[in-house]
């Protein structure tokens, strides 16, 4: 009889600790929310350069041989983050989050939106098949993407606006859309 009330106890515990588990969709609402936290505080100091641009790195991070001042490729450990920028873009722009909508092959899971003082911010979670999402966070003209696994979807999307937040490029007297 103990035996089988320990068994009906297991059953419960296991139950009610898969009902605990996040969704992907918890997931993906906890890291917009946590990337729009990062978007409204203080921009980190930057700390690292590739060409005229420079940016936070945050610890462990190392960027990679080859970067440019557009495509700048960060890795942390088995983890890749490509930062896109693109120099014509003013601080307002919403180019590249009119651009995930834009591919009806992604399965948008979540997007968010951000505004502070003129710049326009945004983070989106897309469904990348085999238990993976693509996670992009934006600011202006200047975004990142990466792939993660459920569990890296909150610490990822944080990461990124950091250092999406914190890019410097040199003013281009030459661009008229600043």
């Amino acid at each position: 009889m103990a035996k089988g009330l320990r068994l009906i106890a297991l059953g419960m515990l296991a139950v009610l600790i898969a009902g605990c588990s996040a969704t992907p969709e918890e997931l993906s609402e906890s890291g917009t929310e946590a990337a729009g936290k990062v978007f409204r505080e203080d921009v980190h100091r930057t700390n690292a350069e590739v060409g005229s641009v420079r940016l936070y790195k945050p610890a462990g991070f190392k960027i990679q041989e080859g970067s440019d001042e557009q495509n700048i490729v960060l890795e942390k450990g088995r983890e890749t983050y490509v930062l896109f920028i693109n120099p014509n873009e003013p601080d307002d722009s919403r180019l590249f989050y009119d651009l995930l909508y834009a591919d009806p092959a992604k399965e948008i899971l979540t997007t968010a939106t951000y505004e502070k003082n003129g710049v326009f911010g945004f983070s989106g979670i897309t469904d990348a098949g085999s238990e993976r999402f693509e996670l992009v966070a934006g600011s202006g003209g200047t975004k990142m993407t990466t792939l993660s696994k459920e569990k890296g979807i909150e610490r990822n999307l944080r990461t990124m606006m950091e250092i999406v937040r914190s890019v410097e490029r040199p003013e281009d007297p030459d661009l008229t859309l600043k």
